[in-house]
């Protein structure tokens, strides 16, 4: 019972927690901003009526009077709103869950991490054909460090959770609370 009561949490787990909740309110903050522009693009997209725009890119020209348009890229804008909101806190939850010791969120952390980094090398993927590779490398480097510098910390996150101490303690903090929950049954 005495080995029960002496779980320490590792320091590298408040630290991804810290990292999760950081990465977690900078999402929060993406989310309610989408959802403020979204809300003033609205009410200008009111405004417009049946006003003809024009969209132009490069050769092409897009011209129309379809407020339709325009409100279905509004709804679109909700949803992405909606979406990075909800990944916000999903992050939090995850981090809350590490800080607790639940086995579920070091495998939530681990999945998310592999799968940031799969995407981080489709993106730099995407960078290196879209642009030839010196005009990325002068243009883009905040670009490519930056995923580059994601998926190196993701790498070391995931090593870390996958260390023997850390995977046992999840392992005992789960053993603590179910061995806890049987002494309260017994009362």
């Amino acid at each position: 019972i005495r080995f029960f009561m002496n779980i320490k949490r590792p320091i590298g787990i408040t630290i991804i927690s810290i990292l999760i909740i950081l990465n977690g309110s900078f999402l929060l903050f993406w989310g309610i901003a989408t959802f403020i522009v979204t809300i003033n693009l609205s009410s200008t997209f009111d405004q417009l009526d049946s006003i003809p725009f024009t969209l132009q890119s490069n050769n092409t020209s897009l011209q129309t009077s379809d407020t339709d348009l325009l409100k279905n890229i509004n709804y679109f804008l909700y949803f992405i709103g909606g979406i990075i909101t909800l990944f916000s806190l999903i992050h939090f939850v995850i981090a809350y869950g590490l800080l607790k010791g639940k086995s579920w969120a070091r495998i939530s952390t681990i999945i998310i991490c592999i799968v940031s980094i799969i995407a981080n090398i489709l993106i730099i993927l995407i960078l290196l054909t879209v642009f030839n590779m010196i005009e990325s490398l002068s243009n883009g480097q905040s670009i490519l460090g930056g995923n580059i510098l994601t998926m190196i910390i993701n790498s070391i996150i995931v090593y870390y959770l996958y260390r023997r101490e850390i995977k046992d303690y999840f392992h005992n903090v789960n053993k603590k609370s179910s061995f806890s929950s049987s002494l309260d049954d017994l009362r």
